[in-house]
């Protein structure tokens, strides 16, 4: 467990209780989910259909986005993609964009970290 990446993402915004609780307390197996997010390909997907005005499309790909960062207890982005999930859900992009560029931010720095501890 390398608790330097620990620490980063705590300081991120993961809320370590919560998803350590979700893993049984295995700390290892949490690093190696967070570790799997580089894989996700969820923010790809909305960020093309939002581009392409695809409000359908963009829903489903916040919807798988805010089932994982709820299960990786990323509190930092998780009420800004719940709430856009919502927006999408209604096959609406108004403040959709606003939404969705606090995500990438946040979005950006976390890959930016898992990054660094990647082997």
């Amino acid at each position: 467990m390398n608790e330097t990446l620990k620490q980063e993402l705590i300081d991120w915004g993961i809320d370590w209780q919560d998803v350590s609780a979700r893993f049984l307390g295995n700390e290892d197996l949490v690093i190696k989910f967070m570790m799997k997010f580089l894989n996700d390909t969820s923010m790809e997907e909305l960020t093309g259909y939002l581009a392409a005005g695809d409000a359908e499309n963009a829903f489903k790909a916040v919807h798988t986005l805010k089932g994982v960062s709820g299960n990786l207890s990323m509190k930092a982005i998780h009420d800004d993609v719940w709430n856009l999930t919502e927006i999408l859900r209604a096959g609406s992009l108004d403040g959709a964009q606003e939404k969705y560029d606090r995500i990438k931010v946040k979005y950006d720095d976390l890959i930016q970290i898992l990054r660094k501890y990647q082997e």
